[in-house]
């Protein structure tokens, strides 16, 4: 049984950047693989990487992957295209029958997601809440980790949302953890990858 399962949703089409954001680089390797090694040494279980494609060129570059050859795998939402909520929900099923009690849902375009960030939202899961978000100036983000009880109602979501709709309605209650907005910084467009970029060679020598 595979207790904790990551979710790494990776099969975006990246219409605000122009083109593949995950292949792009961040010093010598790919900003979608920038994460990983940080996510497979922190608690988690089993590791899944969503993406729209078998042969993603920037996964199969991954080396911090590679060598956890039994704690991940590949799976592919061919319906990718019609919204996020059917890679969330393919990764779900797909965790599901690995007997998960938890999930932690991750964004491929956050690359600076830590280790530390990581069992801090699966120790404070430790308690009765649907979920544990990240959080900057309270706006709640991912990194996420939700409950087996929440899974049912993800599961519920339809096109292009994410679980953040049922944090807002309120279907799903649970609690948050502030963190540095760094931490959390996401990549959509030209402008933020080129911070990324910027901000990665600055502190390399501190990420790991």
């Amino acid at each position: 049984m595979k207790n904790i399962i990551g979710i790494y949703l990776a099969a975006g089409s990246s219409k605000r950047m122009g083109k593949c954001k995950l292949s792009l680089p961040l010093s010598v390797k790919p900003l979608g693989t920038i994460a990983l090694k940080e996510i497979m040494q922190s608690n988690i279980d089993h590791f899944l990487v969503v993406t729209n494609d078998f042969n993603a060129v920037w996964l199969n570059s991954a080396d911090d992957l590679h060598a956890y050859p039994n704690k991940w795998e590949n799976i592919v939402s061919l319906q990718a295209h019609l919204g996020q909520s059917f890679s969330l929900k393919a990764g779900i099923r797909r965790a599901l029958q690995l007997g998960a009690e938890s999930i932690v849902v991750f964004l491929a375009d956050q690359p600076f997601v830590t280790s530390g960030l990581i069992n801090r939202l699966i120790n404070e899961a430790r308690n009765e809440h649907d979920y544990v978000a990240s959080a900057v100036g309270g706006v709640l983000k991912p990194p996420i980790i939700f409950n087996l009880k929440a899974l049912a109602k993800i599961m519920t979501i339809r096109g292009d949302e994410g679980a953040r709709s049922l944090l807002k309605n309120g279907t799903l209650t649970g609690t948050s953890i502030e963190v540095n907005s760094d931490q959390l910084f996401d990549i959509d467009t030209v402008e933020d990858y080129e911070y990324a970029r910027s901000f990665y060679l600055r502190n390399s020598n501190k990420i790991s």
